[in-house]
């Protein structure tokens, strides 16, 4: 069985970090690279369901150009990659993507595009790091 790294990126600084160390490890460990982009489920209050509908689209958008961006960064550097978009509660569904490839490992930023906001929420790698079935490299 082929070794499986799986990143996690937002399209921040921090997860390009996370990238570029994923892909050093990757090439290290002759691994496969998934990078995963999760589109968060949000809907304010208040809002009708058509309003709903049109955030979900922006939102799959964005999730396409972050990947499309991270993907285009691993290029060139001799890997096998992979991407996936998912969508969802972020912790959740790298958890989940992890579980499913049985990835070997996983790495995530430490903070990313929320910033101070996740530490008062929770952040997603520490929820990852709880709940991962792997081994998780938190990059700072």
């Amino acid at each position: 069985m082929s070794k499986k790294i799986l990143v996690a990126t937002d399209g921040s600084p921090e997860s390009d970090r996370a990238l570029d160390k994923a892909a050093e490890l990757a090439v290290a460990q002759g691994a496969e690279l998934l990078v995963i982009n999760v589109a968060e489920d949000f809907c304010p209050e208040g809002l009708v369901e058509i309003d709903c509908d049109t955030v979900a689209a922006i939102t799959r958008r964005a999730a396409k150009d972050i990947l499309s961006r991270a993907m285009k960064r691993l290029e060139g550097k001799g890997l096998k990659t992979r991407g996936c978009i998912e969508q969802g509660s972020p912790a959740e569904m790298i958890v989940d993507l992890a579980t499913r490839e049985e990835v070997d490992s996983i790495v995530i930023a430490a903070h990313g595009k929320h910033g101070v906001k996740r530490l008062v929420l929770g952040s997603v790698s520490a929820r990852v790091v709880e709940w991962a079935p792997c081994t998780v490299c938190v990059i700072k």
